[in-house]
Parts: structure tokens; C-alpha cells; sequence
């Protein structure tokens, strides 16, 4: 019975081919080369296995000289983009344009595909959408003809993660079908919608990629292969983390993008698994995503696996990867503005052909998969050609056939964003104060959230709203708005419970923890009537010089175009008080820029285009200072992965940090201290000894990392004529030098363990405990000295971004969690079906206090320790009450030297740490440092924890490493 079916099945399938081609001729050469390359034919679907011919619109294989899916073949971002460029000139149902560059100047496109009416009006089409974006100019009953009438948008994206290379290569293939294939499954979509193709976004890494690719396959056999090094100017696979902080180039030129054109579905295509997974995701969901957008997920999802399934492909499944949690990745910019964001991961494309024998957890049959991928099968890349196209073949098909459901379910979602702040429980908006104390950055911060496509308000009117006070010239949010949705996903609180699946990326992202600015949620829905005007234009703080005299006061508030100021000025000296003090009426504390004299002129005017404000003196007040003297920068990068330290210089090069940038095998040269006061080496991933190691040696060939005539698009960040053997122990050794004659090392994340693991560092160790669960989330920071130069400027506590590890135990006492544990913690724990309602206990902060404190609720049932109120510890130095503790670091605070100098430090109470994300084992961090001034000699270590320049999101810590940068060579200041 179930054979008979499954062979009718087979014979109505097979003769599909017959009917679709009979009106239109077949490329023979292209239809033969499809079958002579696919390498198992239960890979292919009827909508693929051929190709029309046409006499005026090229094929890939006409132009480039082979078809997509050829073997041992890539083919160039530039050369994608010419060929795309010649199917809009050859045929009407085409437009391609650039969509914006690259930080190396190359273009992003896009190619838009429908019939040749469609494409004549796309205008039309896109004043269409936009008024079903916005219910507030569009009535129900003008809504209800667009959607009968008007036609939805479908954004086919790619090539974002560069070595993931099928994606860019199928969709010309699939640019074609579109435009010349006259079958009726294909006149249905190219009739209904409009499809939008970018199939490189990470333009600049797909050129790297193609040039290694074709470097390596000229190696002898056996030869050490040379890795992607760098894909875009800063970052690697991090390029689809940056959604929320939209610092990329491709991501700035996605967004708007997407502003301007709003599809209602964003389709990215990335490859990792076997064979193809249609994007759903095991939960939990992001919070702030409209429940429709949660059914349209798994609709496409469905239709993906049942349709392909149906046609005998194996291995097509949803669920079982990544959770849908975090709103960093690229395609949740459509999410934040009530659209579809959804991914395909496919088997790798090659390109060259290889054999698949996955594992049985990837071949046993599950509910999300029930035709799973086979034990064993012959893979190339027209394998992954084919199962791909005809995935997004029968979404496109899907989303054509119900067109009109898919742009009601755009206009409802828009409706009820809207009316939740009408209607709704509140937040009714949100309040950043124009006069915070950093006012700055809260400048910046209103600058990307409109960038974004938040709309904001000025106040010009004050008033109280639900205990929020609102003056005249603070921005609002207002609530009742469409893409309302972006600030419930940025500005809400997260809480991520550890009954969970094992989190994909960070739990925790405020985005008001992250920079460390206030927004402030309103309850009183009476705010929507205050005074108000729209913010039509980039906004900037007040700034400037108040006063007469020649010596200027900027006071240090962490706001990071400090930083720009001090750099903008290079010789023009600039001093820091070391203490407290008062000076024409006002009070200042320590860390205040004292610039005694200057260009009147040009500090004004930089003063104001900064949003930073001086005031002038008669004369330099009675403080002792020292000089701000800008150093001689060495930023070191390991050439074994360049992943996450462009984050770092994406923030030196924003506030104008000078530095020299060389890779890890240049330590060992030496003479270091003639040549640098700081060096940088942000983290890396990976052991201490992983740090020395490097690249491993294997052979007597070098490994080169040039520009070259072969590889004319490497080179452009760094150039070695051979990139193995890291900084060795000679490397090692050299840094220490440094460090003991008077250099300043400054190191984050995996790189602060290098010292420790070596006994470099004495009193430092570094733990590893078994029961901690602290996967990239928010917590509270206790500055534990604030007579430290790295603390200036800072409150006694602030929000600060913490990823598992290192755990950094400062005093040599034992540790009392330690163990080999890999950090799964509470996540290990088997999945229940209701995680989400296992809430963690989350600490409280407050805006409202003067020094920022962010005093939580006592834990239950205890008082605050030491006898002393939270958050009471706001003096020089954090004491035994509040959240510090005098003895936490084995006498450590008792600096007389030669003993660490801990600056910042977790709470003493797991109870009172998490602010927003996840946290389990808490315990672990108790007391445990956040950040360390290590003295070594004549110079110091700075250990960061905590990961100050984490991607483009934590603003609110960039002053902490900054400081350490411009008070080098004072930093024993306040022992």
C-alpha cells in the first residue's frame, strides 16, 4: 500500500518536467552539466534538475564559462555582481542597483525580480508597503485594498559568513530561473511578489575567501593550508552579531536597506549542517516578537520540509538549531520592524566534492525531522545548489500563493505595536534625559536608535509621569508607534532561564545597561500628550565653554567622545586631577580634564560638536595631577583568529586612538619598550598556552598572508611572509620585559589568562568552576577602588558585560568552585517543556540615584552585609560593607606595590549580580575580580574579565579601557 503510493508519487513527479518544459526549450549543455556534477540524485527536485534556454538573457554557464555548482570553482563577489547587473540590461523583468560599500570600498547590490509591470512600478509598490507599515496615515478600509491589490516583498540575503560559500553561487542561478523560466510555478511567483537578491553581503570577505581558496589549490599535497584570515576590515563570523549595534558597514547598508524598501521577508542563507535546516529554532523566542511572527516562522518551516520531503529529498528539518532569543543577528533587523526574518543552514558547498557520514544524533528520526539525512552520501556543491534553490524555490511559491495573507498579517503586526501603546500595559514611552551626566553618549544613543528607525520626540514642555520627570529638550520615545517593537526588544529586561536549551549567543543585551545611559520606561500613558516635536536630524548634546579665563574644567562622565577630545588635541597638554576638588563654584571629581591653555577657538568649537562642556578658570586649581600624555600604541592580534579583536579597534578607530596593529609572531623580535608604552591584545578564544602556540609549525614551508598578483585581496589589515609559530615563549618573554621597564599591557577576556597561567602575576589565578552558568549576560559591577585611574569618571557601580569566563581570583586563596567544568552549569539540565516559566531572581537597578548606585532589594531574608545599606560603599574606596569587602582579595585592596590593585569586582551576594540575562552558580563570582591593575616592575598588567568592548554594544565600558590608555604611566595614582 505505502510502496504503491510512493511510486504514484514518483510518476506524478517525473513527468512534472515534461509538462513545465513543453512551452519552453531546455539549455541542454546546462541541463547536462546539472546532472554530470549533482553527486546523488535523491539531492535534486523538478524545479532544478534543468535549465531553460533563452536567446536574449545569459546563463551563468555563458557567462562565466561554467554553470553554478561546478566543482572546484568560486566564483568572485565582482564578477556575481556584473552578472547580475547583465540580467537587469537584458531583460525587463530586472533592476539592479547598489545598496552601499563596503569599509574597503567595494559595492553591495541588489537585484529586484518580477514581471516587467511590476519592475516599471516598483515605486509604487514600496509607497504601497509603507502606508501598510503605518496604521496612523492609513485607514482600515485603504489597508484592506492594498492588501488585495498590492504585492509583498521577499529579500533573499547571502555571503554574509564568508566561507560559507553556496549561497551566492545558487542564487544566480536562481536570478535566472526567476526572470526567463515561463512555467506556471514560476510565473506565480514572478506575478505575485517582488524578489529582492544580495547575494554577497560580506562583499569585502567573499574576495579574501575566493583568492585563499584558489592560493590553497595550488599547494602540494600535505602542504599546510592557509586560513581565511580576515574577512572584513574588523570582524569575522561576529559580522552577523552586529543587529543591534549596526557599526558594520553591512549591516548600516542592510538596515536602510530595509527602511526604505520594508519587505516582509528577510531570508538569509548560511551553511553549517546537514542538509538543509528551515529556520525555526528550539525557543525560547524572543520576547518582544509578535506571536504571528512566531506562526510565520514555522508555516515557511513546514511548508519547507513537507514540500521537499514530498519530492523523496532527504535530510530537510527545523527545530533542532539555534533558540531565536537574540536580536544581534543581521535578519532580525526585519524582526524590529514587524517583519519575517528567517535562515536556511546547509550543507557546505565546497566546492569541491567530498563524502558526508554524520553522526547518529544527525540520522535519527525526530518529530522536526522525520526524513532524516542518511547515514552516508557523495556531496558537491551542485548538491547544495540544488536542495537549496528548491527550498527557497517553494518558499517564494508559498509566500506568492498567499500573498494576501502575509501583508495582512504585516498590517495587523504594525496595528498592534502601535496600540500597545495606546491601549496596552505600558511601557507608554521612554524618557532619555537630555541632561544626564553622560549626556553625550546619551546623544549618540538617541542617533542609533533613530538610525534604526525609531522615531523620537523632543520635549518642549516638562512635567511627571509616573514618577518620570521629563524637561524640556529630553528625548522620548513614544510607544504608539509601528516599529515600537525595537524598543521593547532593546530597552525590556531580559530573564533567561537556565532550564533552557543551551543558549546560541547572549541572554543579555539591554540596551541601557550596555551604555550605561538611562532610558527610562514610562507607566503614565498621560506622558503621549506632553509637549513634543520630532527629531528630523542627528542630535547633539550641549556644548561648549561656560566662563572666562584661560584654563579650561571638562569633567570626566565617561562619555566617550572624551576620548575623541583628548585625541583630537594631541599636543596640546592636558592634565588629570587626581582628587576632588572645587573650582568656580562647582565641584569636580577626580579624573577632570585640566587643559591650561590651548586654542580658545578650536577647543570651542570641538567642545561643541562633541556635546562636552568646560568652564573656564583664572588659574589651574589646587589638585595634584598628572599629565594625560597620549602613548605609543602596539596592537598585537594572533593570526590563529582574528574573530573578535576588531571590535576593539573599531572603538579605537571611532574616538581617533592611534595605535600600530601587527600580528603575534612580531613579539618575539623584541625591543618592545623602545618602540611602545601600551600594547593591546584584546581576547582571542582558547588556553594560555593555545595564546603561545599560535598557528602550529608542520613542515618547513612557509605560510604566507600577502597581497600578492595570485591573492591581490589579502593584506589590507595585516601582511607576514609566514603567519605560524605565534609569539612563542621568546614572545612571552618579551612582553614581560616590557612590562617590567615601565610598559603598560592591556588584555581582556582569554588574553588575561596568559600572565596567570604562567606565574607571571603573582597573587592572580584564574578558575574554572564547574557549576557556573553565565553565557554572555549583564551584571552588576562593583568599582572596588575608586581612586584608581581606571575608575575615573565612573559611578561606584555600572552595568557591565560578562561571557563565562576567565574567572579571576585575586589573593591566592583556594578556589572554592573550581573544576574542569566546561560552563554548561544549569543548561546541562534536561529540557522541560515549560522553561520559560522558571524565572531567575534578577537585581534591581536605579537610574535615579546621584552617584548611580543601582542599589538592589536585599536578598530574601537577609540584611545588607557588613551593617552598612546596599550600594552604601560610594567613598574612595569600597569597604567591607555594601558590595565590596575589605578582605575579599585575601588583603589584596591593601595595595603596597607589588600586590594587584582590583578596580572593579563582582558583589559579594550571587543575589544581588544579575541585572539582565541568565545566571546560575553565581556563587562562583562572589568577590571575584571584574578588573586588575597588575603591577610588574616599573610597569602594569590591566586584566579584563569582563569584556569592555564587547562587539558594538557596551558604550558604557569603553572609558574603562580608555582610561587605562591615557593614564599609562600613572596609574599607581591614588595607592
Amino acid at each position: 500500500m505505502h510502496h504503491w503510493r510512493k511510486s504514484a508519487l514518483a510518476v506524478v513527479l517525473l513527468a512534472l518536467p515534461a509538462v513545465a518544459h513543453a512551452q519552453q526549450q531546455i539549455d541542454q549543455e546546462y541541463t547536462a552539466k546539472i546532472k554530470e556534477y549533482l553527486q546523488d540524485p535523491r539531492i535534486t527536485t523538478e524545479l532544478v534538475d534543468h535549465l531553460p534556454a533563452s536567446a536574449t538573457v545569459p546563463t551563468p554557464l555563458k557567462f562565466h564559462g561554467r554553470i553554478v555548482g561546478t566543482p572546484g570553482e568560486l566564483t568572485y563577489a565582482k564578477d556575481i555582481h556584473r552578472y547580475f547587473e547583465a540580467l537587469a540590461k537584458a531583460s525587463p523583468r530586472a533592476k539592479y542597483w547598489t545598496i552601499g560599500k563596503t569599509e574597503e570600498g567595494r559595492d553591495m547590490v541588489v537585484l529586484a525580480i518580477a514581471d516587467s509591470a511590476t519592475i516599471a512600478n516598483l515605486d509604487k509598490y514600496k509607497a504601497d508597503i509603507a502606508a501598510l507599515t503605518d496604521p496612523r496615515r492609513t485607514s482600515e478600509a485603504e489597508a484592506k485594498r492594498l492588501i488585495a491589490s498590492t504585492k509583498p516583498m521577499y529579500w533573499l540575503t547571502s555571503g554574509i559568513h564568508s566561507p560559507e560559500t553556496g549561497g551566492p553561487e545558487m542564487l544566480q542561478e536562481l536570478a535566472y530561473r526567476l526572470i526567463v523560466q515561463e512555467s506556471p510555478y514560476i510565473q506565480a511567483i514572478r506575478n505575485n511578489i517582488i524578489t529582492f537578491i544580495t547575494p554577497v553581503i560580506e562583499v569585502d570577505g567573499r574576495e579574501k575567501h575566493v583568492d585563499t581558496y584558489y592560493y590553497n589549490k595550488k599547494l602540494p599535497p600535505g602542504a599546510a593550508r592557509l586560513p581565511l584570515m580576515y574577512w572584513g576590515k574588523y570582524v569575522a563570523h561576529d559580522n552577523n552579531r552586529d543587529g543591534m549595534g549596526q557599526f558594520l558597514s553591512l549591516t548600516k547598508n542592510v538596515n536602510d536597506f530595509y527602511l526604505q524598501w520594508k519587505p516582509q521577508v528577510m531570508h538569509d542563507l548560511h551553511e553549517s549542517v546537514t542538509y538543509l535546516y528551515s529556520s525555526t529554532g528550539t525557543g525560547p523566542y524572543n520576547e518582544a516578537i509578535d506571536p504571528i511572527t512566531v506562526t510565520e516562522w514555522w508555516t515557511f518551516a513546514q511548508e519547507d520540509v513537507r514540500e521537499l520531503t514530498k519530492r523523496g529529498v532527504p535530510g530537510v528539518w527545523t527545530y533542532g538549531f539555534y533558540d531565536g532569543w537574540t536580536p544581534n543577528y543581521m535578519f532580525f533587523v526585519a524582526h524590529t520592524k514587524n517583519s519575517i526574518g528567517r535562515f536556511y543552514e546547509v550543507q557546505s558547498y565546497g566546492p569541491d566534492n567530498y563524502e558526508v557520514r554524520p553522526p547518529a544524533t544527525t540520522t535519527s528520526r525526530e518529530w522536526f525531522r522525520p526524513n532524516p539525512p542518511l547515514p552516508y552520501i557523495k556531496w558537491g556543491p551542485r548538491n547544495n545548489t540544488n536542495i537549496q534553490q528548491s527550498g527557497v524555490l517553494v518558499s517564494l511559491k508559498h509566500f506568492a500563493d498567499n500573498k494576501a495573507t502575509y501583508l495582512e498579517n504585516y498590517w495587523i503586526k504594525n496595528k498592534r505595536a502601535m496600540d500597545k501603546g495606546v491601549n496596552g500595559t505600558g511601557p507608554y514611552a521612554w524618557v532619555i534625559p537630555a541632561g544626564q551626566k553622560k549626556k553625550a553618549d546619551a546623544a549618540d544613543a538617541v542617533n542609533e536608535l533613530r538610525k534604526q528607525g525609531l522615531e523620537l520626540h523632543t520635549a518642549t514642555a516638562a512635567g511627571t509621569f509616573g514618577g518620570v520627570s521629563v524637561k524640556p529638550g529630553d528625548w522620548i520615545v513614544r510607544g504608539d508607534q509601528p516599529y515600537r517593537t525595537l524598543a521593547d526588544m532593546y530597552f525590556g529586561i531580559q530573564n533567561y532561564s537556565p532550564q533552557n536549551p543551551r543558549p546560541y549567543d547572549d541572554t543579555g543585551w539591554t540596551f541601557q545597561f550596555m551604555r550605561n545611559v538611562a532610558v527610562l520606561p514610562v507607566s503614565d500613558k498621560a506622558v503621549l500628550q506632553v509637549g513634543m516635536t520630532p527629531v528630523t536630524a542627528n542630535v547633539r548634546a550641549a556644548g561648549g565653554i561656560e566662563g572666562n579665563g584661560p584654563v579650561l574644567i571638562v569633567e570626566h562622565t565617561t562619555d566617550n567622545n572624551l576620548m575623541k577630545f583628548r585625541t583630537s588635541f594631541a599636543t596640546t597638554k592636558m592634565h588629570a586631577a587626581e582628587a576632588d576638588f572645587e573650582a568656580a563654584g562647582r565641584k569636580f571629581k577626580a579624573g577632570a580634564f585640566l587643559v591650561p591653555a590651548g586654542d580658545r577657538a578650536k577647543l570651542q568649537a570641538s567642545l561643541t560638536e562633541l556635546g562636552l562642556t568646560a568652564y573656564a578658570v583664572s588659574a589651574m586649581p589646587s589638585v595634584k595631577t598628572h599629565e594625560l600624555d597620549l602613548p605609543r600604541i602596539g596592537y598585537a592580534h594572533a593570526w590563529q583568529r582574528t574573530q573578535d579583536e576588531g571590535w576593539v579597534r573599531a572603538a579605537l578607530d571611532t574616538y581617533g586612538v592611534p595605535y600600530s596593529y601587527f600580528g603575534d609572531i612580531e613579539l618575539k623580535k623584541g625591543n618592545l619598550r623602545a618602540k611602545y608604552d601600551v600594547i593591546i591584545y584584546p581576547h582571542v578564544g582558547g588556553s594560555a598556552q593555545s595564546h603561545i602556540a599560535g598557528i602550529i609549525k608542520s613542515g618547513d614551508t612557509p605560510l604566507p598572508y600577502k597581497k600578492t598578483p595570485q591573492t591581490p585581496n589579502l593584506g589590507a589589515n595585516d601582511q607576514a611572509d609566514d603567519i605560524r609559530g605565534g609569539m612563542g615563549i621568546e614572545g612571552l618573554t618579551e612582553l614581560y620585559k616590557f612590562v617590567q621597564a615601565g610598559g603598560t599591557l592591556i588584555v581582556e577576556g582569554s588574553t588575561s589568562t596568559i600572565f596567570p597561567a604562567y606565574n607571571l602575576t603573582s597573587g592572580i589565578t584564574i578558575e574554572s568552576p564547574r557549576d557556573l552558568f553565565a553565557r554572555g549576560t549583564i551584571l552588576r559591577g562593583v568599582v572596588a577602588d575608586r581612586t584608581s585611574p581606571i575608575a575615573y569618571g565612573f559611578d561606584a557601580q555600572l552595568p557591565v558585560y560578562f561571557n563565562q569566563d576567565p574567572v579571576i581570583n585575586v589573593g591566592g586563596s583556594q578556589a572554592l568552585f573550581a573544576g574542569g567544568g566546561s560552563g554548561a552549569g544549569a543548561a546541562a539540565n534536561m529540557q522541560n517543556t515549560t522553561p520559560m516559566a522558571s524565572q531567575l531572581r534578577l537585581s534591581t537597578w536605579s537610574w535615579n540615584t546621584s552617584d548611580s548606585t543601582g542599589a538592589p532589594m536585599p536578598a530574601a531574608g537577609t540584611a545588607a552585609r557588613g551593617g552598612a545599606a546596599p550600594g552604601a560603599a560610594t567613598g574612595a574606596r569600597a569597604g567591607a560593607g555594601g558590595f565590596g569587602g575589605g578582605n575579599a582579595f585575601g588583603g589584596a585592596t591593601s595595595i603596597d606595590g607589588t600586590r594587584p590593585r582590583v578596580i572593579m569586582q563582582f558583589p559579594a551576594n550571587a543575589n544581588d549580580m544579575l541585572l539582565s540575562g541568565t545566571l546560575a552558580g553565581g556563587e562562583a563570582l562572589q568577590n571575584r575580580a571584574q578588573l586588575v591593575d597588575a603591577p610588574i616592575g616599573k610597569g602594569h598588567v590591566v586584566m579584563f574579565a569582563i569584556r569592555p568592548f564587547w562587539r558594538w554594544q557596551t558604550q558604557g565600558t569603553y572609558f574603562l579601557g580608555f582610561n587605562a590608555i591615557l593614564n599609562w604611566n600613572d596609574l599607581d595614582a591614588g595607592k
